[in-house]
C-alpha cells in the first residue's frame, strides 16, 4: 500500500522531491490529512472537475519577486510594469500555511524573484516544516551573508536549486548579468561550512542551463559540482519565461534561437520548427494539483504566468482564502475549457472562446500548447 502511495504522491510533485518523500513518512505528522486530499484530489483530477474540495499537492509560494541579476530571457527586470515588486509580509505567510500546510506535500519558496532577499526566508521555510511538507527553493546565490548561511542551514530546508550556469567568469556572466561565479562558488562554501553542525543538511543542486554560450563547459561545471560534494543537473535552456504563455512555440524558439544550445544533446526544441508547431506537454495538470501564490497573493494558475494582468484572484484580501481563490470562477472557467479540449467535446470552441474574451490564460495554452514540463 506504501509503495502505491508514495507512486502517487511522486507522481504530483517535480522529480527533485521524489528522493525526499521518507522524511514526511518518518514524520507522519498531518500525515493522515495529507493523503486523504491527495486520494480526493487524484480523484476530482480523473474526474477533471471544475470546483474542488481537495487542495492542491505542490504549492510555489513566491517570497519577493525583488532580484539582484539581469538573467536574459527572464521578464523580472525587463518588465517591471507587469508585475509590482514587492515582499511577502511573515504574517500572510502563515496564514496561507495555516490554510494549506496540513494538505500539500510540497512547497517551493520561489518563482519570479531572488527569495534571500527577503529577511524572513528561514522563518518562512521553518513555518512551513512544521507542517511536515517538503520545502525547497532556488538561489541565484550572489548575495549570502554568514549569518544568513547559518540560519538557512538550519532551517529545516530539504533541498536548495543553485542557478550557475557556467564554469568560468565569462561565460557565466553572459547569461546571469550582474552576477559573479567567483562570488557564487565562495557562498557555495559558505554554506557547506555548516554541513557538519546542519542535521539533516539541504540538498545542494547545481541547475546549469545549458545555452549557446556555456554548452562546452557542462562537463567541467559537473567536476566542479563533483569536488563540492553537491548535485549537478544540466537542463535545457527555455525561451523568453514571460513569453512562454503568450506566444506560439514557433515564434519564440524563432526570437531566441541566438541564446539556444547548438548541439543536440542539450537542445529542447527542434530549429526546424513549422509555424503551426505545439508544445509537447498534450494536457494541463496546474490547474488540479499545483498553484502559485505571489508576494502580494495574488494567485496564478501556474509558474508560466509573468503579468499579473493574469492572475486568477487573491487569497490575502478580506475575509480571503485560498480555497475560494481555488474554485473561482477564472479558475472553474479554465478547469472547463482544458477538460473540454482534452476530450474534444463539442462545446470547446465556445468556451474557448469564452475564455479567451474574458481573460483567462490558459485559453493560450489549449490554443499553443500547454507550459512544458
Amino acid at each position: 500500500m506504501e509503495v502505491v502511495l508514495r507512486r502517487l504522491i511522486a507522481g504530483k510533485l517535480p522529480p527533485v522531491t521524489h528522493a525526499l518523500l521518507d522524511t514526511l513518512f518518518a514524520s507522519g505528522k498531518y500525515l493522515r490529512r495529507k493523503v486523504a486530499n491527495l486520494a480526493l484530489n487524484a480523484l476530482e483530477s480523473r474526474l477533471q472537475r471544475g470546483s474542488l474540495m481537495s487542495y492542491p499537492i505542490y504549492m510555489i509560494i513566491d517570497p519577493t519577486n525583488h532580484c539582484n541579476l539581469r538573467c536574459a530571457l527572464c521578464p523580472t527586470w525587463q518588465d517591471t510594469q507587469g508585475r509590482p515588486k514587492g515582499m511577502m509580509a511573515l504574517d500572510s505567510y502563515k496564514r496561507l500555511l495555516d490554510e494549506v500546510g496540513p494538505y500539500v506535500f510540497g512547497v517551493y519558496l520561489c518563482n519570479w524573484g531572488e527569495p534571500l532577499l527577503n529577511p524572513h526566508l528561514a522563518e518562512m521555510i521553518e513555518y512551513a516544516k512544521g507542517y511536515n511538507t517538503i520545502v525547497g527553493f532556488s538561489s541565484n546565490l550572489n548575495r549570502l551573508s554568514d549569518e544568513t548561511a547559518g540560519r538557512i542551514a538550519a532551517s529545516g530546508v530539504d533541498f536548495i536549486v543553485l542557478s550557475i550556469d557556467g564554469a568560468t567568469e565569462d561565460s557565466y556572466a553572459k547569461y546571469r548579468v550582474g552576477g559573479s561565479f567567483s562570488t557564487v562558488m565562495a557562498n557555495i562554501e559558505r554554506l557547506l561550512a555548516y554541513r557538519e553542525a546542519s542535521k539533516p543538511f539541504p540538498q545542494l543542486i547545481w541547475q546549469f542551463l545549458v545555452n549557446r554560450y556555456n554548452e562546452g563547459e557542462v562537463e567541467a561545471a559537473r567536476q566542479i559540482a563533483r569536488g563540492y560534494g553537491i548535485a549537478f543537473s544540466p537542463s535545457p535552456l527555455r525561451t523568453h519565461m514571460g513569453k512562454e504563455l503568450l506566444m506560439p512555440l514557433y515564434a519564440r524558439v524563432n526570437e531566441d534561437a541566438y541564446w539556444l544550445p547548438t548541439g543536440s544533446s542539450y537542445s529542447r526544441y527542434d530549429y526546424e520548427i513549422a509555424p503551426g508547431t505545439r508544445t509537447r506537454q498534450r494536457n494541463c495538470k496546474w490547474l488540479w494539483d499545483a498553484s502559485v501564490v505571489n508576494w502580494d497573493g495574488s494567485v496564478a494558475p501556474c509558474c508560466g504566468v509573468y503579468e499579473k494582468s493574469w492572475d486568477f484572484d487573491n487569497c490575502f484580501v478580506a475575509r480571503g482564502t485560498f480555497h475560494r481563490v481555488w474554485n473561482s470562477l477564472q479558475y472553474r472557467s479554465a478547469r472547463r475549457l482544458v477538460r473540454a479540449y482534452a476530450k474534444g467535446s463539442s462545446s470547446m470552441a465556445a468556451l474557448h472562446r469564452r475564455c479567451k474574451g474574458s481573460g483567462v490564460i490558459c485559453a493560450n495554452c489549449v490554443g499553443y500548447g500547454f507550459l512544458e514540463d
